[in-house]
């Protein structure tokens, strides 16, 4: 009796979109299972990561580069591995950053040495309702390639759009795949993990991936930290008001407010904070911009999170 391979299950999505809160939602569904983690954050720091290893402690991190130019090699190293981990694994969830084609990581997975261990089970693409269709020139191209590479498309933030705003982007999309809409990611289980579906193995789409060239170029990225306590609603305000360059930032900050380590997801001009549950190292604040290619505001920004620092009686 041969062994059966491991279905992976790859997530894709522009920058915010909504990945790793859908990504953390599927690891506590799949619980029990025997399930591993892939990574990747553009970047100098891998916040994904770090948030997803709250839930689970099977996750490998894929930093600093995009997974489908610069660290495929470490891709295709990490799958390797992971197939010969004892007991088998069932699945393994890879999480591309959001600079990524997914239909590269799909190529990656048909290599010789994957093939006989390992099948595609599904590609999601999660797409941000409210941001979608603000996207121009080549990161829109970029984020039509996301969709058209996936097998299930994830419209998030759905509360935050009306009817008519939906049916736009549902038309702009034109996607002939299965559509769920959500609100904060959430996925049920018979799309993607239930086994009483029964659905035969992903058949390889005959797509070209969005350029032959490292897109990730096409994006800057800047890393802040500083041993520094940050004042909630200042920070909240200053991150309202960034430039529209700034396509995202996310880390790890201290809040004057209960004193309190929390990670910090930025997309637009919404924030969100949520407490830290390990608060390892949290006496450090550390925070990764992304940005268009040739972005120079950085010393602006700089500038502009000390304004939010607050002293804190020794």
């Amino acid at each position: 009796m041969s062994t059966p391979r491991i279905a992976v299950t790859v997530v894709s999505g522009f920058l915010g979109a909504g990945k790793t809160t859908l990504l953390n939602g599927m690891v506590r569904r799949a619980e029990g299972s025997r399930l591993a983690v892939i990574v990747n954050d553009f970047g100098e720091l891998n916040i994904d990561a770090a948030i997803v290893s709250e839930v689970t402690d099977t996750v490998v991190s894929l930093q600093n580069g995009c997974i489908c130019c610069t660290v495929q090699e470490d891709l295709l190293a990490q799958l390797t591995s992971l197939a010969q981990l004892q007991p088998r694994l069932e699945r393994i969830v890879i999480e591309c950053s959001g600079v990524s084609d997914p239909q590269r990581i799909v190529q990656t997975l048909a290599y010789p040495q994957l093939r006989s261990q390992m099948h595609l089970d599904m590609v999601i693409t999660v797409v941000d309702a409210t941001r979608h269709l603000q996207l121009e020139g080549e990161y829109a191209r970029l984020a039509r390639a996301q969709v058209a590479a996936a097998d299930l498309l994830l419209l998030n933030k759905s509360d935050l759009v009306d009817d008519q705003q939906l049916q736009v982007l549902r038309d702009a999309l034109g996607a002939k795949t299965r559509v769920h809409v959500s609100v904060q990611a959430q996925l049920p289980d018979a799309l993607w993990l239930d086994s009483e579906l029964d659905l035969e193995p992903r058949v390889l789409k005959s797509l070209t991936p969005v350029s032959t060239d490292n897109h990730s170029e096409m994006f800057s990225s800047w890393l802040w930290q500083g041993n520094v306590v940050l004042d909630a609603e200042a920070l909240r305000g200053w991150l309202q008001a960034l430039p529209s360059d700034v396509f995202r930032v996310k880390g790890l900050v201290k809040l004057a407010q209960g004193n309190k380590a929390h990670w910090l997801q930025h997309v637009g001009t919404r924030s969100q904070f949520l407490p830290a549950i390990d608060e390892a190292g949290a006496d450090t604040t550390r925070l990764v911009f992304i940005a268009r290619r040739g972005f120079d505001g950085w010393e602006a920004l700089g500038q502009g999170l000390e304004a939010c620092t607050v002293k804190v009686s020794a």
